[in-house]
């Protein structure tokens, strides 16, 4: 006993720092209200790997030093104006940071009009870093005219700064940190930053770690990792991110239809949370991603959602390889099997809730039954036809311009003549669809044209009516603006331009086809190796191809004109409440170099998934551009040897068979000169 009481004590005396003060994880003292939450758990780590991906050598080429300077200078400016009192940028957190850095964004009280945002970093060995940093940002604070003050929580000193009240606001900004054990957090919200501190000091209650969907999410990312520990971990609840960044932005949002309330409505809250780990240069893959989307089901019926939401029935199936009418050149592939039939019919209440009144069935009897409609019964000529397999690919053209993106997106039919007597009906009654035919294959054109009708505005406020408040919604653009639409190969294909839909049609009769190239196989071998199995989707990305077009419209500052689907959604999302007013292009382009400079730099990807009981398993990879990974080499080698091993078999089979020619040429001269001297001895005895 007084041997173990002496070892103790010389333990306790040789690491009393690192038993006392062990940074605990950032998951174990966030709140369980943490809408988003970004961990790198070991900040050496990380670089280390990710200084040998494709990515770092690319921020590292002195060709994007310009643009990524202007970028940087245009933040800081951002920054500046918006008052941000954490103003913590990115190279600080690096050099004050340790061992584990995290930010994270906060719903304080689960209120969806407050958010609070959250860093911390542990600053084991970089102490003098830190109170550096803290003593610029005191500077900075002061020059801004914010007021310090100090209270003690327990024995831990909590500074605070006040910033003065700016015009628009009613509120005062706050920005708050403290230090404890070698951990420095920071947040701009007083009760948020008051319980981290408070959950230093237990290992139980109100904290992330302790969140079920978190819980779920971090474990089965966990469990496909094995030993291979994350470079970086990520969380979202995403209908909370999406609040809390809207109460960070004063509240604002866009006119219009409010789609978070409407999806939640629609039983679309039943995902509770999506996250997952992210490594980098690991077994030959620049970056490997594993997320999960958790989702238990919400009702104990056989439907596993509520109203709309029971569109999220994706079936695992083996069959998602790409069909042989699939360009060799395309940019990006995604199939995916999705029980269409049933989705159609769970969208009803979608529809209804979205057009605030009953409007689903209204539209289908009218498209039925209207004399100037196509009059088609959608159900009978389409739906019940449907199979469950969709695929979607995309390519581009060159010159690059705004319209140069293209994509098609194949609904698979099982009743292929019923569905092509359908489209005829409806393109025959549309005044803006025009039949070609294409290798005898009828194909419908859609092209519309919208003119600028010019007219005098009747000033009605001006003659006693007063104004009107701008309630109406703006008219919303039409889905398919260009498109060519035939049904071919049993699918329902749809493109967005005509010479695309050329381009596929001609696929059939040539040899080469995706699913015969070299790339997409190298990258179908990784995912089997990443236990891809039998999933309900797959996607294929060429990423110098994909990620071409928007580079060039960014570098020509054209993006906000853009009509490709990156492109669209930006304008939806980022652009303006005046209508007919295009949106200021953020990012600042004109210093990027041409692309084909840095195209080198972008390899294959790969995404497969895989539906399960509780939600959805994600994983993924991006290759290097050029050099083999381990797989590829060992697949090589395995080629190798067995070719050797069937040369040798030929070999040794050739060898035979001529042994075995030899053996039959002995025997036929063997059996030639028995005959002959049977026949000589014949000969003698006749003559005798």
């Amino acid at each position: 006993m007084k041997r173990f009481a002496i070892l103790g004590l010389v333990c306790l005396l040789w690491f009393p720092s690192d038993w006392s003060a062990a940074v605990p994880p950032s998951d174990t003292l966030l709140p369980p209200t943490t809408k988003g939450y970004l961990s790198i758990p070991d900040i050496d780590a990380f670089e280390s790997s990710f200084k040998d991906t494709q990515l770092a050598k690319l921020l590292d080429d002195p060709l994007m030093q310009p643009f990524f300077d202007d970028m940087r200078d245009q933040l800081e400016q951002r920054l500046v104006r918006s008052e941000n009192p954490l103003n913590i940028r990115l190279e600080d957190l690096r050099k004050i940071c340790g061992g584990e850095v995290c930010v994270a964004m906060i719903q304080p009280d689960g209120d969806e009009k407050q958010h609070a945002s959250v860093v911390m970093a542990d600053i084991t060995d970089r102490e003098d870093e830190a109170n550096e940093l803290l003593d610029r940002l005191a500077s900075e604070l002061k020059i801004r005219k914010a007021v310090r003050s100090v209270q003690k929580v327990g024995e831990i000193e909590l500074v605070s700064y006040t910033l003065p009240l700016r015009e628009g606001f009613t509120e005062r900004q706050q920005a708050f940190y403290f230090v404890k054990d070698r951990l420095l957090v920071a947040a701009d919200h007083e009760a948020t930053i008051k319980l981290i501190l408070q959950n230093t000091t237990r290992t139980f209650g109100d904290r992330l770690a302790d969140l079920q969907p978190y819980q779920v999410t971090m474990q089965r990312c966990a469990d496909a990792a094995g030993d291979l520990p994350p470079h970086v971990r990520w969380f979202v609840e995403p209908f909370g991110y999406v609040q809390t960044t809207r109460a960070a932005a004063g509240g604002r949002r866009r006119r219009g239809t409010d789609m978070l309330t409407v999806l939640a409505n629609q039983g679309f809250s039943a995902v509770q949370g999506i996250g997952g780990h992210v490594n980098f240069s690991v077994d030959g893959q620049d970056l490997l991603h594993r997320s999960y989307v958790y989702a238990p089901p919400t009702n104990q019926a056989e439907q596993r959602y509520e109203l709309a939401a029971r569109m999220l029935d994706f079936p695992n199936q083996s069959e998602l390889s790409p069909e042989p009418w699939i360009p060799e050149g395309v940019a990006t592939y995604l199939s995916f099997h999705w029980n269409m039939k049933d989705a159609f019919e769970y969208s009803k209440s979608l529809v209804d809730e979205v057009a605030g009144a009953p409007v689903f069935e209204d539209i289908l009897e009218s498209l039925k039954r209207d004399p100037n409609g196509p009059q088609i019964n959608v159900r009978q000529g389409l739906v019940q036809h449907l199979g469950d397999r969709v695929i979607f690919f995309s390519d581009y053209r060159m010159p690059i311009t705004t319209d140069s993106e293209r994509w098609a997106i194949a609904f698979q039919v099982t009743g292929p003549a019923v569905v092509a007597k359908t489209l005829d009906q409806a393109m025959e009654a549309d005044p803006d669809a025009t039949l070609r035919l294409i290798d005898k294959q009828r194909v419908w054109e859609i092209q519309r044209e919208f003119d600028e009708m010019e007219f005098e505005e009747l000033d009605i406020a001006g003659v006693g009516f007063g104004g009107f408040d701008e309630e109406d919604e703006e008219e919303p653009a039409p889905l398919l603006e260009n498109a060519a639409m035939t049904v071919v190969h049993g699918y329902l294909l749809v493109a967005s331009h005509l010479d695309f839909m050329e381009e596929i049609l001609q696929t059939r009769n040539e040899a080469a086809h995706l699913a015969e190239t070299e790339d997409f196989h190298r990258v179908q071998r990784r995912l089997d190796a990443l236990d891809a199995g039998i999933g309900s989707g797959r996607f294929f990305s060429r990423t110098d191809r994909a990620y071409h077009t928007t580079y060039e419209l960014i570098r020509e500052g054209q993006m906000p004109e853009s009509k490709s689907m990156l492109g669209v959604v930006l304008n939806r999302i980022l652009g303006p409440e005046e209508r007919g007013v295009v949106r200021e292009q953020r990012i600042p382009g004109q210093r990027l170099p041409e692309f084909d400079e840095i195209r080198h730099y972008f390899g294959p990807a790969g995404i497969y998934v895989t539906s399960e009981d509780h939600g959805w398993y994600i994983c993924g990879c991006i290759l290097p551009p050029h050099a083999e990974d381990a797989e590829d080499a060992e697949d090589a080698d395995v080629i190798s040897q067995q070719e050797a091993a069937d040369e040798q078999q030929e070999s040794a089979e050739d060898q035979d068979d001529g042994q075995d020619a030899d053996d039959a040429q002995d025997a036929d001269d063997g059996q030639d000169e028995d005959d002959a001297q049977d026949e000589d001895t014949q000969t003698v005895d006749q003559d005798g």
